[in-house]
């Protein structure tokens, strides 16, 4: 059973029904690239009302399915059903740590209860600060041998 009100945020997403599904996967790719975890629910609008929504295992794994096709890189998230207040709703968990993430092979960004595309800029540096261990200087490799930087002493032959 879930906390009640339910309300919209920089990390939870709502939606009515499974008609909203390609808003619903966008809000996916933008919260993780923002907050790397959260919760999208359907059956619920967005003022926080509980609509209930038809929910059978072929909708679970339709559901999968489309989640699976349409975000990149690949996330594995908790989906389940919920009963709130006598109604049925569909919960979706999900946490991926491998920014940037894409729906429908864009990049965006949740920005309080929205979701933003992300320009070419924004993008480079959600890469950069996703790569930053790797792309130090210090992690390079280097054009020196061992002997380069610690020359052998020259042996005295008199």
């Amino acid at each position: 059973m879930a906390k009640q009100p339910l309300t919209e945020g920089e990390t939870v997403e709502l939606k009515k029904s499974l008609a909203e599904l390609k808003q619903g996967l966008i809000s996916i790719a933008a919260i993780l690239n923002k907050h790397q975890a959260e919760t999208l629910w359907f059956g619920v609008r967005n003022d926080g009302a509980i609509a209930g929504i038809d929910v059978n295992e072929k909708t679970l794994r339709d559901l999968s399915q489309s989640i699976a096709s349409h975000i990149e890189p690949k996330i594995s998230p908790k989906i389940s059903k919920v009963s709130i207040a006598g109604k049925r709703c569909i919960k979706i968990e999900f946490r991926g740590n491998d920014t940037p993430y894409f729906a429908y092979g864009r990049a965006f960004m949740r920005v309080a209860d929205e979701d933003r595309q992300l320009s070419v800029k924004q993008l480079k540096g959600l890469i950069t600060v996703q790569n930053r261990e790797s792309l130090r200087w210090d992690n390079q490799p280097g054009k020196f041998s061992l002997a380069d930087l610690w020359p052998r002493p020259k042996s005295s032959t008199s």
